[in-house]
């Protein structure tokens, strides 16, 4: 061999080791585009020159158990394309594409494979998707280190209609160690009925000409259906009534736009650069959580029952009970009750925090409205409560609020403690630029539409509407007077559907709006009268450096057990 031979080896051997190393460390949705826009060009050449099947092997493994050439596929992660030329070269022609690179997408736009290319995230809700609109879905690489976590299975769920299929490839060493917890998911998915497994090939190389010890396998699902939306008693008269309303503004309570999908979707909501609340909250819980815990020590000396109404997902609690370890002088478990309307919220609360703290937990989760639950919190038992997020603002008016916080109140013993995070009033620029300008903010509140759609059999088209959202004065209740944002998403054309649930015809013209809730925001004042009327007093208060936002604690006024 010529040097120069040898050295272009070296180069492309050091190719191929640099960019498989950036796939499998990558920690990202942002690394993962910036890793597949530098791979796109090579993309192709670089799987040919290590003997990658992948795509092969997957395609004829759908291609055995779906009898019509003509089906409806998702190729989901498509990158190039390979996947779509194998299966073209079996006959297959209605393909359709979704990657999260662009740059990926334009090199398969140019092999003239798929009768429609999306950009998306498959992780998450791909609009462009209606419910049940494919008969099969087939991901190849998808599911490997540092790519698409387990709740891209359940995206696919909802777009592959029932009857239909779902073809994947994992390693096997991947699949066996479950870094990512693809294969619990599996398992998980399959009890739950909404797929079972008709075919798993015998393991194939991965890599032949790269790692030839490792091995892959390809799992092809049957779609039961026995997966159903998540949907709460009251939801579909919720919505009746709002669509059956003349008003322009359709209004639903913020509580109905909660599950799942909506946990996610709110996190990443709350990673965009104006939503100031989570940053602020959590400002405070780092700085404060331990003095928090510590003014709530019950006179008995017993640990509180620490309990978290709405629980969401772990990210502000885990400071809170980080904070109750450190304190503890026995191997004795924290007891913990997260509560939320969104069973899977729950669980993934469960799941993260067990992850941390093992067993120095013990949980008591509850599942259902907070008007469902209250009821049931133990009155014999010393408590420390939780409402984080300015959760209290989606209340719909003041009155409300202070029918909520008595129906608090009722459940609490005088040595109990209610730590409430609230929203100040502030400028309109900074609420408009939380409210009404990211894409990620955006994508959660048409997650109402999404929700009536799946659960109610509607087909509106979450990708017209946009934000509207508006910040007013609110009318005068017992001489206090609060603003709120109303969180508005409003269509940019008219939106007709038949609602099947309801047997009826709902028009939302384009000038109308869809409300998804409030947000109230106070002012200190406002917060220590209301308090009062609910029959709490106001112990203490722990503001953000720039005091936009406050945890206050709130305590049972004495006298009114």
């Amino acid at each position: 061999m010529t040097p120069s031979k040898t050295a272009s080896s070296r180069t492309e051997r050091d190719h191929i080791e640099e960019i498989w190393a950036r796939a499998y460390t990558a920690q990202s949705k942002d690394d993962l585009r910036a890793l597949y826009s530098d791979w796109a060009r090579s993309y192709d050449a670089d799987h040919d020159s290590i003997g990658f099947i992948g795509h092969s092997s997957a395609a004829a493994a759908l291609a055995r158990n779906l009898a019509r050439r003509d089906a409806r596929i998702l190729d989901a992660g498509a990158g190039t394309g390979a996947a779509g030329e194998a299966l073209h070269e079996l006959g297959f022609t209605n393909l359709s594409a979704v990657d999260l690179s662009g740059e990926m997408l334009a090199i398969a736009k140019e092999k003239d494979l798929y009768q429609r290319l999306v950009v998306g995230d498959i992780s998450l809700p791909v609009d462009a998707f209606a419910h049940e609109s494919f008969d099969a879905a087939i991901l190849v690489g998808v599911f490997s280190f540092g790519q698409a976590p387990p709740e891209t299975l359940h995206e696919m769920l909802r777009i592959v209609r029932p009857g239909g299929l779902i073809t994947l490839t994992m390693r096997t060493d991947f699949f066996k160690d479950d870094p990512m917890g693809i294969a619990a998911k599996l398992d998980e998915l399959e009890e739950a009925g909404a797929w079972t497994l008709v075919e798993l090939t015998d393991p194939e190389q991965y890599l032949p000409k790269k790692d030839p010890e490792a091995h892959f396998r390809v799992w092809t699902y049957r779609v039961t259906g026995g997966s159903q939306p998540e949907v709460e008693p009251g939801f579909e008269e919720a919505v009746e009534t709002a669509l059956a309303s003349d008003a322009k503004v359709k209004e639903l309570d913020h509580s109905w736009i909660w599950d799942t999908v909506a946990s996610r979707l709110y996190d990443r909501y709350t990673e965009s650069s104006g939503y100031y609340l989570t940053d602020c909250e959590l400002e405070i819980l780092k700085r404060d959580a331990a003095e928090i815990i510590g003014a709530a020590a019950p006179i008995t000396g017993e640990e509180p029952l620490i309990i978290e109404l709405g629980c969401g997902s772990a990210l502000k609690i885990r400071e809170v009970l980080r904070a109750a370890v450190d304190r503890r002088t026995d191997d004795k478990p924290l007891h913990y009750m997260p509560i939320d309307v969104s069973e899977g919220a729950v669980e993934a609360t469960v799941e993260e925090l067990t992850e941390e703290f093992g067993d120095q937990l013990a949980f008591e989760p509850r599942r259902g409205l907070f008007a469902d639950v209250l009821h049931t919190l133990p009155k014999d038992r010393p408590k420390l409560v939780f409402f984080f997020g300015s959760s209290l603002g989606n209340v719909e008016d003041l009155e409300q609020t202070v029918a909520f916080l008595e129906s608090v109140r009722a459940q609490l013993g005088p040595d109990d403690r209610f730590v409430v995070g609230l929203d100040l009033h502030k400028d309109e620029w900074i609420l408009d630029a939380a409210y009404n300008r990211d894409e990620s903010c955006r994508a959660f509140f048409v997650h109402m539409l999404r929700r009536i759609n799946q659960s109610l059999g509607a087909d509106f088209d979450p990708r017209v509407f946009e934000l509207a959202s508006t910040y007013e004065l609110e009318p005068e209740f017992r001489g206090v007077r609060t603003h709120k944002m109303n969180l508005r998403i409003s269509p940019t054309r008219d939106q007709r559907s038949y609602v099947q649930e309801l047997e009826q015809e709902v028009v939302i013209r384009k000038d109308h709006a869809v409300q998804v809730g409030i947000s109230r925001k106070f002012e200190p004042q406002h917060i220590d009268q209301v308090a009062a009327w609910s029959g709490f007093d106001v112990a203490r208060r722990w503001y953000d450096e720039r005091q936009w936002f406050s945890l206050t604690e709130l305590v049972p006024t004495k006298g009114t057990e």
